[in-house]
């Protein structure tokens, strides 16, 4: 038997699950979420409110984003730096409030997005991201530092 009771609680929270997805039921979703096609959320990730998630993500066990964030198409973030290694080895990556990856960004475990940075298209994210910065690049580093007219929390 099927247990329905996830799926009511998005209704009830108004959030969008553009099908087919693969949400893995311990998986935390805030309010007004928008998850677009063909995305993966593993186990224990917590997302919060007001976040809209691009088509074909990954987004694996270990992976926190914060409030208003925004997750461009095709983002691919890790939990493991020396793949396979046993889950003790796996490393946390957070997302803050407002913060917001371009298209193909893929951020290596371990890091933290800060409140309101913006990450350009296709880099590759490797080290902290400090609040209200943008990077681009592979690997990533900072072009632009404070915040700016594409911040969401500016």
């Amino acid at each position: 038997m099927i247990d329905y009771s996830q799926f009511e609680q998005w209704v009830r929270d108004n959030v969008k699950v553009w099908q087919p997805c693969n949400i893995y039921p311990s998986a935390s979703i805030g309010r007004n979420v928008s998850i677009g096609t063909f995305t993966e959320i593993g186990n224990n990730v917590v997302i919060g409110n007001n976040v809209r998630i691009g088509a074909m993500c990954f987004i694996p066990e270990g992976v926190v984003i914060e409030d208003d964030a925004w997750i461009g198409p095709r983002c691919t973030f890790t939990n493991d730096r020396f793949p396979p290694s046993p889950m003790e080895g796996w490393e946390p990556t957070i997302v803050k409030r407002g913060a917001c990856l371009g298209a193909a960004v893929t951020v290596v475990c371990g890091v933290t997005i800060g409140e309101g940075a913006l990450v350009g298209a296709g880099s590759v994210i490797t080290k902290d991201v400090p609040a209200g910065q943008v990077w681009a690049g592979v690997p990533a580093i900072p072009i632009k530092e404070g915040k700016d007219e594409y911040s969401k929390t500016s």
